[in-house]
């Protein structure tokens, strides 16, 4: 059978559309061959970043889920063997915070609303955008971007003359860690996007890692 490597030693981002996409793929090859994946130590297998939830509109609707972070590196041969040298990265992409919710206050002279933020993005490369604020009544405000290795914050919720509040979206989540909700107010927020994962594999499938770089994120997925 044949010998694969497959050497990496620049930077390869993934895309936003799904979580099961990755920066890199094996490829599919005969069960004879023997593939391996070096990553140097410029080698940097990115996921991106989920993008921040839109926050509620009032209370109509409902404040949308942050996006889920998308993957590293996907192994599509068994019994792949996976070299990370020092300096070199893995990396999952990490999740979008999610929107807030929305209010309203009536009275019989007023029928007030407010709505919720929009979500933080997600670290990642490309990174998560932050989401839009709600638009009706008094608006939440935007979602921030996140960086390739910071989760943005979420926007504050719309205040309407101190009668109806929209709440806060959730932050983005930062290398590592776990976007946040968004916040609830009358109506509940956004729930956070998971993150991708560093590895992927097809189902019962074996890699062994030898890792002397970093590696952040599932490599078991």
């Amino acid at each position: 059978g044949s010998k694969i490597i497959i050497n990496v030693n620049k930077k390869i981002c993934s895309d936003k559309s799904a979580v099961t996409n990755c920066a890199l793929k094996t490829g599919s090859w005969d069960s004879t061959a023997v593939v391996q994946v070096d990553v140097g130590s410029s080698g940097r297998i990115l996921g991106s970043g989920g993008d921040g939830g839109r926050g509620q509109n009032g209370i109509d609707g409902s404040a949308q889920a942050g996006g889920t972070g998308t993957s590293g590196l996907g192994i599509e041969v068994n019994n792949c063997t996976v070299n990370v040298a020092s300096g070199g990265i893995i990396r999952a992409g990490f999740g979008g915070g999610g929107g807030g919710g929305g209010g309203s206050q009536q009275d019989k002279n007023a029928d007030r609303r407010a709505s919720g933020g929009g979500g933080g993005g997600g670290a990642g490369c490309p990174a998560g955008n932050g989401g839009s604020g709600g638009n009706v009544g008094a608006g939440g405000g935007p979602g921030s971007a996140g960086t390739e290795t910071t989760g943005g914050g979420g926007g504050g919720g719309g205040n309407n003359a101190n009668q109806a509040y929209g709440a806060s979206g959730g932050s983005g989540a930062n290398l590592g860690g776990n976007a946040g909700n968004g916040g609830g107010s009358q109506t509940g927020g956004g729930s956070a996007g998971g993150n991708g994962a560093a590895i992927r594999r097809n189902s019962g499938f074996n890699v062994t890692i030898n890792n002397s770089g970093t590696i952040t994120g599932s490599t078991s997925a």
